[in-house]
């Protein structure tokens, strides 16, 4: 599939589907603008939301601020920046870095990555990694005595007691699914050894560029975050080819295999979409579903995630377990799947499973291939 438009098969939660027309395709922009990175960002929020509760929060506003303000912050640590494009850029603060690898992006630059460390995070995920501070509570208070922000603690009133439920039979608790230790070293050496050849300039990457029509920007943008690229070296004495990253699993593409089985998992599985994280950005209003990861760099390539309102995720697959369905609650979702009978019955099928859940479910129409 070479997705270059969206048409709209729209569908409210408890409607029907319908067809709508074609609105007009995004302006194609360098990938990463606007952009911020999941991990650490959604984790600190939800930390600051809890620790309302207790003895012990912090005033939301200041807390936004000084997001706001990791630029200053970095530059206050020692870091400095330039502008390059839309990011900002240095040397890592961490490893030793000839060339800057660290960039900023996102909304009004309150993310970081670097991904030779392997880092994406806000201000606070930041001064934890760089050793400042052990906690989130200590991160936010060495931030504001950087940046010389006065922190007033609030403290909450006396917590109620909780009413003791009726006993009832202890429920047996499932066991979750939990990957090796050898299963991460395996993920972790993919993800360094893509990082590695990227930034080594191994022609590898090149040849992988040119075989799937993507530029180095798109597949270095696509290698950040806990669902990433990795390269397959020496696995199973496999060549040395593309693999895509899930934080519970790593998948191999096999590009001298067309039809059978050019996709192997190498360890673990998919507990959620490739990419699901960028989904979570508060910013981000319409999701766009793939089948495959490679279809999904092919909608990054093509300026979808632009505007930073908009994220790419991929399905390993035609297969969409229904109890995804409930990740994309309140969602407007676009589904992209290949455009043979194969795929659109797919579309169908995922869109009523996404019916009760999102906000909107539309399913993208386009020529053959």
């Amino acid at each position: 599939m070479r997705p270059g438009q969206r048409v709209g098969d729209e569908r409210k939660p408890g409607g029907r589907i319908t067809m709508s027309a074609t609105p007009p395709p995004k302006e194609k922009a360098a990938p990463g603008t606007n952009r911020a990175a999941a991990n650490g960002n959604q984790e600190h929020r939800q930390t600051t939301t809890d620790a309302s509760r207790g003895k012990r929060s912090f005033d939301p506003e200041v807390l936004e601020g000084l997001r706001s303000s990791l630029a200053e912050y970095l530059t206050a640590c020692g870091v400095e920046l330039k502008k390059q494009g839309a990011r900002l850029v240095g040397k890592c603060p961490v490893h030793a870095d000839s060339d800057p690898s660290l960039a900023l992006f996102g909304h009004a630059h309150q993310t970081c990555g670097c991904h030779p460390c392997g880092h994406t995070g806000d201000v606070f995920a930041t001064s934890q990694w760089m050793g400042r501070s052990t906690s989130f509570t200590e991160a936010v208070k060495e931030v504001a005595a950087v940046l010389g922000v006065h922190l007033q603690d609030r403290t909450a009133g006396p917590a109620t007691a909780p009413v003791t439920p009726p006993q009832r039979a202890a429920k047996q608790p499932e066991v979750p699914f939990a990957l090796s230790d050898s299963d991460r070293d395996k993920i972790e050496s993919a993800r360094f050894d893509w990082s590695d050849a990227f930034h080594g300039g191994d022609p590898i990457v090149d040849q992988i560029r040119e075989s799937l029509g993507l530029t180095r920007e798109t597949l270095r943008y696509a290698g950040h975050g806990s669902s990433g690229l990795g390269l397959a070296k020496g696995f199973y004495g496999k060549p040395c080819w593309l693999c895509y990253i899930y934080p519970t699993g790593l998948k191999y593409r096999n590009p001298a295999k067309v039809k059978e089985r050019r996709f192997e998992w190498l360890c673990g599985k998919a507990l959620a979409p490739w990419r699901w994280e960028w989904a979570l950005l508060p910013d981000v209003r319409m999701i766009y579903l793939t089948e495959g990861e490679t279809d999904c760099l092919a909608l990054i390539e093509a300026g979808f995630e632009s505007d930073g309102t908009g994220a790419c995720c991929a399905s390993p697959g035609k297969d969409f377990p229904p109890e995804w369905a409930k990740l994309f609650t309140g969602k407007k979702v676009v589904i992209c799947f290949d455009q043979d009978a194969a795929g659109q019955a797919a579309s169908a099928k995922v869109a009523e499973l996404l019916a009760p859940f999102a906000a909107q479910v539309s399913i993208w129409k386009g020529q053959q291939p």
